[in-house]
């Protein structure tokens, strides 16, 4: 009689067969064939060829083909790098390729391994056990393996970067420098001072991936490759983005890049911090306070550029008023540009720059200043102006002659807002009048009172005066500001 129950017995002896196999194949992967396993069988050979002294034979005779790994509470991380990486302080690995090559520039002797790891300054996925993983470029993982020229990035985890060596860090250094000269803090603030056009900077290198748009660059998607293309073509990185082309070669793009990686606010224990990181802290609640000229160069030369002439700006479609023209620095006097500089042009592209803004402290908004009234010439003496004015005359003036720059309210157009309230409050009569009568040199303000053809009689200045005074006056009921930029600023991913 047949036994009904041996096909179960057969079933379950090739399944325990199977399971067996599977257990030895696994076995022999995990010991023989990992891509680790192998990386140091090869460094034991390595070892064993360069056995020459007593010490040499001493290490080789110790090294066991095992997963290694340095685990760091206090930065969160376990990092098994070093199952790997086997000759990092091992001066003798200067010759050999990678991974087993001593570490570069003897960083380790400051650097231990054991005190601080390798993803603290590499980034990549420490627990992992093979090559594609450690670096984590097409893995879920936040911050994957930085290529070796951008490490000087998290150089200044530990270090104010101001302290190291330019030769440590070129790239860096030459970032911090870029940022200064193409006048970035016009638009975005870092460590709290700095424009308002674009998004703060302050914790920049802490983005990922998957908070910067990716749609329109090839993989693979990294931060640090978005950041390199943004800073040659920001309008080709993010559709419809106000950022000015900054006009930066390949190089200075990288220095950039390098730079905004290091922007990132780490919560770091401050018994890894050097001493001159504990200064820098001290210094930015302290900051002293920079030149006008300095100001002037980090803050406001990305929009004026050099300040004496007006310019169109295409991106906002308005003309930049030119605040180290000849006309203008003749004429005001330090209150008024100090007052516009401190409290900007609400509804407008000038934001203000004051402590509480900008940012700016307020003997550098009287450095600054000064720096734009440098050299000014002495005001021709004009006769004063006695007449009374007549607002309602004088409406029709203006819509004949200023509107159509100034905007039929004064509240802007292609040309500055003599509606706003900080210019109603910091103008006064005499620079309004000045300025009908003899207009603005190097900028599109035409004079009304030239001596050859004057457009204007004393009368008509008048007018236009008492008129362009009630423009404050019921700035409520003027019509929509006419930027032509939304007052949200549009699509500024920086």
């Amino acid at each position: 009689m047949k036994d009904p129950s041996r096909i179960y017995r057969w079933t379950v002896l090739g399944a325990s067969i199977l399971t067996i196999i599977y257990l030895l194949a696994s076995a022999a992967h995990e010991n023989y064939f990992t891509q680790w396993s192998g990386v140091q069988r090869q460094y034991r050979e390595i070892l064993r060829q360069k056995a020459t002294d007593a010490r040499g034979r001493e290490l080789q005779s110790k090294f066991r083909i095992e997963l290694k790994q340095v685990s760091l509470p206090a930065l969160g991380t376990v990092d098994r790098c070093v199952t790997c990486h086997n000759g990092i302080d091992d001066p003798r690995m200067t010759d050999v390729a990678l991974p087993h090559r001593v570490h570069p520039a003897g960083i380790l002797d400051i650097h231990p391994v054991d005190r601080f790891g390798c993803t603290i300054c590499h980034h990549g996925q420490g627990p992992a056990t093979n090559f594609r993983d450690a670096k984590a470029e097409d893995a879920f993982w936040d911050y994957p393996l930085l290529p070796a020229e951008l490490t000087q990035a998290t150089c200044v985890t530990c270090h104010d970067a101001e302290k190291l060596p330019a030769a440590q860090i070129p790239l860096l250094a030459a970032g911090m420098k870029l940022y200064r000269e193409k006048s970035c803090g016009s638009c975005h603030k870092l460590g709290g001072r700095g424009g308002a056009l674009g998004p703060a900077l302050d914790n920049e290198g802490a983005k990922t991936r998957h908070q910067l748009t990716m749609a329109n660059l090839k993989a693979p998607h990294t931060t640090w490759g978005w950041q390199e293309a943004h800073f040659r073509d920001p309008g080709a990185v993010v559709t419809g983005s106000q950022m000015r082309n900054p006009t930066v070669t390949r190089q200075e793009a990288l220095a950039l890049t390098v730079y905004m990686l290091s922007q990132w606010k780490r919560d770091i224990p401050e018994s890894y911090l050097a001493p001159d990181k504990i200064e820098q802290k001290y210094r930015a609640l302290h900051p002293a306070p920079l030149s006008g000229e300095q100001v002037y160069r980090q803050y406001c030369f990305a929009c004026h550029g050099s300040g004496t002439y007006s310019r169109w700006d295409k991106t906002f479609k308005r003309f930049i008023p030119a605040v180290r023209g000849i006309s203008l620095v003749a004429a005001a006097s330090p209150e008024y540009l100090a007052g516009n500089i401190r409290q900007g042009r609400p509804g407008t592209q000038m934001p203000a720059w004051d402590k509480h803004a900008g940012g700016l402290l307020p003997e550098e908004i009287t450095a600054v200043t000064e720096y734009l009234r440098a050299g000014a010439p002495v005001p021709e003496k004009m006769p004063p102006l006695t007449l009374s004015g007549d607002a309602k005359r004088g409406v029709t003036l203006f819509l004949g002659n200023c509107a159509g720059c100034h905007g039929m309210n004064g509240r802007g157009g292609v040309a500055p807002e003599i509606g706003n309230p900080v210019f109603q409050k910091a103008a006064s009569d005499e620079l309004i009048v000045r300025t009908i009568r003899h207009g603005r040199q190097g900028t599109a303000m035409p004079a009304f009172q030239r001596p050859d053809a004057p457009a204007f009689s004393d009368q008509d200045v008048a007018d236009v005066l008492a008129y362009v005074r009630t423009l404050g006056e019921h700035k409520r009921d003027k019509a929509v500001a006419q930027n032509a930029i939304p007052a949200s600023g549009g699509n500024h991913e920086r």
